[in-house]
């Protein structure tokens, strides 16, 4: 397979994940039949990130978030939908002085914003919901016109915040009812791009697409290429697929704000 260090496909083709123990990364080479449609060797997806077990503190510069090197800084696309995951951009000062850290790890606005203009795609949306401002400056995205929505959402809390989940919703539902926007990305991260992030993308899947938790779960993390890891999020999924088949209400959560953004998604 050709290795070419985290080429970014925006193409919505579907496989399941063959390991590379050579190299030690993930390689998309399998085409899923239910879903999609067949990718040559040469369209498979290089994946250089993946178990990486990556901690960075020393150098110049701001401290990287812990784990954020572990995981690829960019999915593909959902497959009939307009989300495309990733984990949080940083600011370009966040690398300074880390010089054992390659180009392609230096993962800001700009080079996920080269990203999509190369596959031909428009990201027309972000949806941030890191529980902080450190990361990057909103203009980051303002000054490629494409619009910023920041949802402070704690870690770890997200499956028990329904103001979240509904703004989200909202959120989306704005901007897809707009024509303008039909061709249109949108990118949604939190600090790893995993686990708040395919809680809120998933949940838009399930309430107003009619799918269901296993199969929104499940071309979620097909499409950002590592599982979702917080085993109450994928609960909380199934249950918001019952209560939708049940015409169930949901209860409205606390919208208090905790503390500052967890160290993990």
């Amino acid at each position: 397979l050709r290795q070419i260090r985290t080429t970014v496909s925006f193409r919505t083709c579907n496989s399941i994940i063959h390991q590379d123990r050579t190299c030690k990364t993930i390689n998309l080479v399998v085409s899923m039949p239910e879903r999609g449609s067949s990718m040559s060797r040469e369209d498979s997806h290089y994946r250089p990130y993946h178990h990486r077990r990556r901690h960075h503190h020393g150098g110049g510069g701001r401290r990287i978030p812990d784990r954020w090197l572990n995981y690829d800084p960019v999915g593909r696309d959902l497959e009939g939908t307009p989300f495309v995951p990733f984990k949080t951009p940083l600011d370009k000062s966040f690398f300074v002085g880390k010089d054992d850290l390659s180009e392609d790890e230096h993962f800001d606005v700009d080079r996920i914003v080269q990203y999509a203009r190369e596959q031909g795609k428009t990201i027309g949306l972000v949806v941030d919901l890191t529980n902080t401002d450190r990361y990057y400056k909103k203009t980051d995205w303002e000054n490629y016109n494409v619009k910023y929505i920041k949802m402070n959402c704690p870690g770890h809390e997200v499956s028990e915040r329904e103001d979240i989940v509904q703004k989200f919703l909202e959120t989306v539902d704005e901007f897809v009812s707009d024509s303008s926007n039909d061709e249109k990305l949108i990118g949604v991260h939190c600090t790893h791009g995993l686990n708040r992030t395919g809680y809120l993308i998933c949940r838009y899947l399930i309430d107003r697409k009619g799918w269901s938790a296993a199969q929104a779960i499940s071309m979620f993390e097909y499409s950002r290429g590592h599982p979702i890891e917080r085993g109450h999020y994928k609960k909380s999924l199934y249950e918001a697929e019952e209560r939708i088949r049940k015409g169930t209400p949901t209860e409205n959560a606390s919208t208090e704000n905790g503390g500052g953004d967890a160290t993990t998604p």
